[in-house]
């Protein structure tokens, strides 16, 4: 598997999509399980993780499932309140506002950084309703640590989330790591309708 700081800092040159993207938190490699093919692979079902993770409404999501996808990777917590609830809020009018065709091409993933399942789905009851677009998985502690590693994220931060969001291209690498709030919507929506122009992904583009 490729360094996951390769495609960030081709993306921060602007070989692809206009603009910079902040990297410095992101670890350089993601270390993943035999069977892993993408940093994106990589980031949910790190070395020794199940095949799968259920959402917020009991549906597994496998890699199978994320193939030839665009996904939004986010992280929440169901007691981080305002900056949370604002983020995600900024993500679902995304996922709404997004061409039919290009909606139906994108998986927004929201992974939580609470293992309870049940607090979980009452966050997303609370924020956004069972009609979302975004999928929120529950991560059980040790993927929390994993990720935690994974993005240099302090340890002691836990449970409250990094404050990134990652977009990845259609073969599973990594296109650009945004930091910080609020989320700047236009622009996501037009790296997400650039990114799916390139459906061998950004290293085809070379």
């Amino acid at each position: 598997m490729r360094p996951i700081m390769t495609c960030i800092a081709a993306f921060a040159l602007g070989l692809t999509l206009g603009g910079s993207s902040g990297t410095a938190s992101v670890e350089p490699r993601i270390a993943a399980a035999g069977p892993a093919t993408s940093d994106l692979d990589g980031l949910l079902w790190p070395a020794g993780a199940a095949g799968r993770r259920i959402d917020q409404g009991g549906a597994t999501l496998s890699p199978d499932d994320l193939r030839d996808r665009i996904v939004v990777v986010s992280f929440v917590a169901p007691d981080c309140a305002i900056v949370c609830v604002a983020r995600t809020l900024d993500l679902e009018r995304v996922a709404r506002s997004l061409p039919d065709g290009l909606r139906d091409r994108t998986v927004f993933l929201a992974v939580s950084f609470d293992a309870s399942p049940t607090r979980l789905r009452a966050f997303v009851d609370g924020t956004v309703g069972a009609g979302t677009r975004l999928r929120f998985l529950a991560g059980a502690p040790a993927w929390s640590h994993a990720l935690a590693a994974m993005l240099r994220y302090p340890a002691a931060s836990l449970p409250e989330p990094p404050p990134q969001i990652l977009l990845f291209d259609r073969r599973g690498a990594v296109a650009s790591n945004y930091g910080g709030d609020p989320v700047d919507g236009p622009r996501l929506a037009g790296d997400i309708a650039v990114l799916d122009t390139f459906a061998q992904g950004l290293d085809a583009a070379r």
